[in-house]
């Protein structure tokens, strides 16, 4: 029965990918349809495409490879209408709250930010694109429960605390919030209003972070009821973007990224195969909008104090069915754990078993990574968590991951990697003037950030810059020396005299009272002293007291006496007997 179910599915898939090749213009393909038709008849084509169940719909692909995971089932008949552009958001009537396309932050922009949020943020760290101490997140949480359940784990704390505690705990610069995919059966006035008790309760607790409100991620096509739940996640997005201008928070509107301009639902290639969850590369589409759409001002935070280690939150608080698997004989069956290496395939190795059969619910084989001399490793998943503590366990250059397959999951296959990266230290550039900000990058040309790990900086005018003609002191940029201001002229402006000489590299520099400097660099002119230890003496410049040490300038008399030349007072009698006649 199993090798039947499996030839089904294969089929299925087959079909699946040629209707979407015939969808993206597959010259080959549409030719093979066509000629299909015309054999068997329009009757027939009817009922064989009927016996296999509806096909995605053409009119809704994206122009990009389709890309659907195993477990994607056929698209339900439709009975909503959507229509994308119902609750399409106005850039004009949003401005100053629509997040705009800025200039790359980076990872310190992403290193300053917390992101909170329900299981596709959850999804951030378990594809490490965050660490887990950014990520205040659980499965299958809704907005209601930031302020209902305890439900952030910290190491060394027995019981969890309530997100906004956990906020203060973690002391961001800056907040990412997202929820509503937990949310979408609920009235649109209960989903706002248990929004601001949320960032009401956040701020009390934490209240210098910038919060920016995240727009709830789209679904796919072939989820069932795609359409009526789309046109109430675009509603949801509205009303956020609304709710965020009327209290003066950002808000992002990263689904823009994550939709099929044509459509307005998922783009298929960015999601796993329920439809609902993005998958390593929508994350990846997500993470690079946030940082392309910045939101940098002063940090009012105070000085920081030490920080506790974050650990996820167990699926199992909010998604009781993923603590245990089922007993059904597919599950039992289990699920087939892929372990590999991304990233430097140079950079270490794995060993134990890499390919495992283990049931849902169940823990597989522990897989141990090695890293070379030079690198560094991470581990990431499909789905579930691998974090030190819980999963993985690292010992030097080794670690250990034991990878438990979540209860609830209804994937068949799932990959779990461990990513080689060549230890990097950035060599930063000088920080340069770029009109409101500053910023800098990494010079080193094999700098592996996409970005050479630019960063973006404010101007402050902690810095002066002195006018030497009217000794106007102009306040400055102390990072980057963009000029702030005009400055107010503290001394009146006067001719420069030299008032005494510094030490500078080839002599000494005439400075007037006022700081500013007169005239050419000038050799030193030395007065010397005798040292006394009947080889060396002691020069001081006359003019800027800078010194040197030297060997005498030995001069011998005719009497047999010696003398310094450079008039240090060094000097020897005279060693020969005068000739007769002479005195």
């Amino acid at each position: 029965m199993q090798q039947i179910q499996r030839y089904f599915r294969k089929v299925g898939k087959a079909v699946l990918r040629f209707f979407g090749r015939v969808a993206h213009g597959s010259v080959l393909d549409i030719a093979i349809l066509v000629c299909g038709v015309s054999l068997v008849g329009v009757g027939t084509t009817i009922a064989v495409v009927s016996s296999r169940g509806p096909q995605v719909p053409v009119d809704v692909s994206s122009t990009v490879p389709m890309s659907v995971s195993a477990s994607v089932s056929a698209p339900p008949v439709e009975q909503e209408v959507y229509d994308p552009n119902e609750n399409a958001l106005d850039s004009l009537e949003y401005d100053g709250t629509l997040l705009p396309e800025s200039p790359d932050g980076g990872e310190a922009y992403l290193d300053e930010t917390i992101f909170i949020g329900d299981s596709n943020t959850y999804r951030l760290a378990t594809y490490s694109l965050t660490s887990w101490q950014n990520n205040l997140s659980a499965v299958g949480m809704g907005i209601q429960h930031v302020t209902s359940t305890p439900s952030m784990y910290f190491k060394g704390m027995s019981d969890p605390v309530y997100m906004a505690r956990a906020v203060a705990m973690m002391q961001p610069r800056r907040i990412v919030i997202t929820y509503g995919t937990n949310n979408t059966d609920s009235s649109v006035d209960n989903f706002i209003n248990q929004y601001r008790t949320a960032l009401d309760a956040i701020k009390k607790e934490w209240p210098y972070a910038d919060i920016i409100i995240n727009s709830i991620p789209p679904v796919a096509v072939f989820r069932a009821n795609a359409a009526n739940t789309q046109k109430n996640i675009d509603a949801f997005n509205k009303a956020l973007a609304d709710f965020a201008k009327e209290e003066g928070y950002q808000f992002l509107n990263s689904s823009e990224v994550l939709k099929d301009p044509t459509s307005g639902y998922a783009r298929i290639d960015y999601m796993i195969g329920d439809g609902l969850h993005l998958n390593e590369d929508g994350a990846k589409a997500l993470m690079g909008y946030v940082r392309t759409h910045t939101h940098i001002v002063p940090d009012t935070r105070p000085a920081l104090t030490d920080m506790p280690v974050h650990q996820p939150t167990p699926e199992a608080l909010f998604n009781p069915q993923a603590a245990s698997s089922s007993s059904s004989s597919s599950e039992a069956a289990g699920v087939t754990v892929n372990f590999s290496i991304r990233g430097d395939k140079d950079g270490g190795t794995l060993s134990g078993t890499l390919m495992q059969l283990v049931e849902p619910g169940k823990a597989c084989q522990p897989v141990t990574a090695t890293a070379n001399a030079g690198y560094t490793m991470a581990w990431g998943c499909d789905v579930g968590g691998l974090y030190e503590g819980s999963g993985i366990a690292t010992n030097g250059n080794q670690s250990t991951a034991t990878y438990t397959v979540p209860g609830g999951t209804t994937e068949k296959t799932l990959n779990v990697w461990v990513t080689f990266s060549k230890e990097h230290v950035h060599s930063y550039s000088n920080w340069t003037d770029q009109g409101d900000t500053h910023e800098r990058h990494c010079t080193d040309a094999n700098c592996p950030d996409t970005n050479k790990a630019k960063e973006i900086g404010n101007h402050d005018s902690n810095g002066q810059k002195r006018e030497s003609d009217t000794h106007t002191n102009i306040p400055t940029c102390s990072v980057c020396g963009k000029v702030m201001g005009t400055g107010d002229s503290k001394t009146p402006a006067h001719e420069h005299s030299i008032d005494h000489y510094d030490p500078v590299e080839g002599g000494h520099q005439g400075k007037c009272s006022c700081g500013e400097n007169v005239g050419e660099v000038a050799s030193h002119s030395y007065s010397y002293t005798d040292i006394k230890d009947g080889r060396n003496h002691r020069g001081e410049c006359t003019l800027c007291s800078a010194e040197i040490t030297g060997e005498h300038t030995i001069e011998t008399r005719e009497d047999g006496s010696t003398i310094c030349t450079t008039g240090c007072g060094y000097q020897t009698e005279a060693t020969k007997m005068p000739d007769e006649g002479e005195t």
